[in-house]
């Protein structure tokens, strides 16, 4: 178990240090493994990275301790954690395998609150459309488990996407959807982070008023609730809308409440805000020294602890005090850093989100891989219960069993005619194989074969003979690769051959060992005077950035095969795009 050496700062919170004091005397692995959850869990926000360290150490031993539900719950909190830290990449990585981890387990509450990450965590990144796929999933799975808690904080989610995009009206009726779910004395605390959103959007609205009566009940619950964190993020919100209102001394008040609660418990985030709206109504109020004090000091903590958007709110509240003074170039100054940060956060922003990408496909592909799982399952239950229902004996029905499980195989993943791999099967293997490359940097090498004027076999001998053809070509294959290697029907007369831990060289053996045992085949046993060569092209270059450009690099090395007069293997590990004519390519493999 790795443990940081003086452990979380525990004594600003009573939580962290009563979890603390009896984590350091569990008797048990399984105690430790749960107080580690809910110390990952309490941190979270207040110390994501304490809450990584103690969500990685959950995650170890509960693998240790082969406890399947915690493992996942961990790599759940290894998610948050990372999202908290803004290392977007590495949170959706862990939300992936938490998913998988859920589906596996069959935990469709875990799977529901899984999905609702992602899609907050696409929203952050600014993809609407995959957020709200991701959202509304975990909606109908909560709306299964009967998880209103849970429901009705994937409604607000909803409503935050919604409003965030610019659509508040939508925003608006998803939060009173969560609202009526979430009661004060069923779910209180989902009910007072609705309500601060809720009067998030109502100030921006401009309906003020309703504004302050849901801000005004979300601080109360918060208080109630011993929620100091989520009351200062209220408090300053409350003190915002105060200011819209015309109520300034009670907007002072409130923010100077929310400054010295967010400063007792350590909230940075939560201070800033604070001194950053207060610095912007003392300067409005002409009180210009202890505005520009507030505003800096809210600049100077948003450096030190690297909140970088809040910062440029910082620079651009300091432009528009110095303009107010006739101070046009310290205003010109603060408006020039004010532009650089922003178009650095939004850079960061952007590559942040490319840099995501292929891990949101890994995470598509686990969820494709999980739902055809799913499926199987609900047809071996099915033909189970069909099974029992004849009464017949263990031994037949064990028989029968196994003989369907296999006929499910066949159809899902093998290819009918020749009994290799087909393209589902394929595009899954390819994924995984991917993955490797990707997260450990291993060989990889994919190859595409074609045998060398097919069409004059149909045509000459018939199609039965093209069928038997195909079907020896593929023993063929087969005979020549390792087991671990997979080899699948792509298309008609086309193979590919996915060749793991193999780079440029070994792959161009393994292709020529290919291309003579067809060449030397008796391809006359099946019809006189026939005669059969196979043209190859592989791709061992895995700087590429997917599967698929791998794919499509071998497909051309195939095309220039055929071009340099068939019968023979091209390829290497160097990247290899390029686009063949369509014309000539039908000519090539004919």
């Amino acid at each position: 178990m790795r443990l940081s050496e003086t452990g979380p700062r525990a004594g600003y919170d009573p939580v962290v240090a009563e979890l603390t004091a009896l984590l350091e005397t569990a008797p048990t692995p399984g105690e430790r493994l749960g107080l580690m959850l809910e110390l990952a869990d309490h941190l979270v926000v207040l110390e994501p990275a304490e809450a990584l360290q103690y969500a990685e150490d959950a995650e170890s031993l509960a693998t240790a301790l082969a406890r399947h539900g915690p493992r996942a719950e961990a790599l759940h909190q290894k998610g948050r954690a990372a999202e908290s830290l803004h290392d977007y990449p590495r949170a959706l990585g862990a939300y992936a395998d938490a998913l998988i981890a859920f589906e596996t387990a069959d935990d469709m509450a875990g799977v529901a609150k899984v999905l609702r990450g992602l899609g907050y965590l696409h929203d952050v990144l600014g993809d609407f459309p995959s957020a709200l796929d991701h959202l509304f999933r975990a909606l109908a799975l909560s709306e299964r488990t009967g998880d209103d808690a849970l429901r009705a904080a994937i409604l607000r989610t909803i409503g935050r996407v919604h409003s965030r995009s610019g659509d508040l009206s939508t925003g608006l009726d998803y939060y009173r959807q969560s609202l009526a779910i979430a009661s004060e004395e069923t779910h209180p605390r989902e009910r007072a982070k609705t309500l601060n959103h809720l009067g998030i959007n109502l100030r921006i609205v401009g309906k003020v008023d309703d504004a302050l009566a849901a801000l005004g009940e979300a601080d109360a619950l918060f208080q109630r609730l011993s929620m100091p964190r989520n009351r200062c993020d209220t408090l300053n919100h409350l003190g915002i809308a105060y200011e819209r209102a015309g109520r300034l001394g009670v907007a002072e008040a409130t923010l100077r409440e929310a400054l010295a609660l967010a400063q007792q418990a350590g909230y940075a985030a939560g201070t800033a805000h604070a001194q950053l709206a207060l610095g912007r109504l003392c300067s409005r109020a002409k009180r210009a020294d202890e505005g520009r004090g507030l505003l800096e000091a809210a600049l100077a903590l948003c450096q030190r602890r690297g909140l970088r958007q809040l910062a440029a709110e910082c620079h651009e509240a300091l432009a528009d005090h110095h303009e107010s003074l006739g101070d046009y170039g310290l205003a010109l100054t603060h408006y020039r850093r004010f532009h650089k940060v922003e178009r650095e956060v939004l850079s960061e922003g952007a590559g942040s989100k490319l840099r995501a990408l292929q891990i949101h496909h890994e995470v598509e592909a686990a969820r494709r891989e999980a739902e055809m799982m799913r499926e199987r399952q609900d047809a071996l239950a099915k033909a189970n219960a069909e099974l029992e229902a004849l009464n017949a004996s263990l031994t037949e029905a064990n028989v029968v069993r196994i003989a369907l499980v296999d006929q499910l195989e066949r159809q899902t993943y093998e290819d009918a005619l020749t009994g290799l791999a087909n393209r589902r099967r394929l595009d899954l293997r390819l994924a995984e194989s991917f993955a490797l490359v990707q997260r450990h940097g291993r060989p990889l090498a994919l190859a595409v074969a074609d045998l060398d004027h097919f069409k004059r076999v149909n045509d000459a001998y018939s199609h039965a003979v093209g069928d038997a053809v195909l079907r020896m070509l593929a023993q063929l294959l087969a005979s020549q690769v390792r087991q671990s290697d997979l080899v699948a029907r792509y298309g008609g007369e086309e193979f590919v051959l996915v060749l793991s831990e193999t780079d440029a060289d070994a792959a161009r053996v393994v292709c020529e060992k290919i291309r003579a045992a067809v060449e030397s085949h008796p391809w006359s046993e099946l019809a006189p005077g026939l005669a059969l060569t196979v043209s190859i092209g592989y791709c061992a270059d895995t700087s590429l950035d997917s599967a698929e450009r791998m794919l499509a690099a071998a497909d051309a090395e195939l095309y220039a095969a055929k071009a340099a007069g068939r019968n023979r293997v091209s390829g290497s590990g160097a990247s290899l795009l390029c686009e063949a004519d369509p014309q000539a390519r039908a000519r090539l493999v004919q």
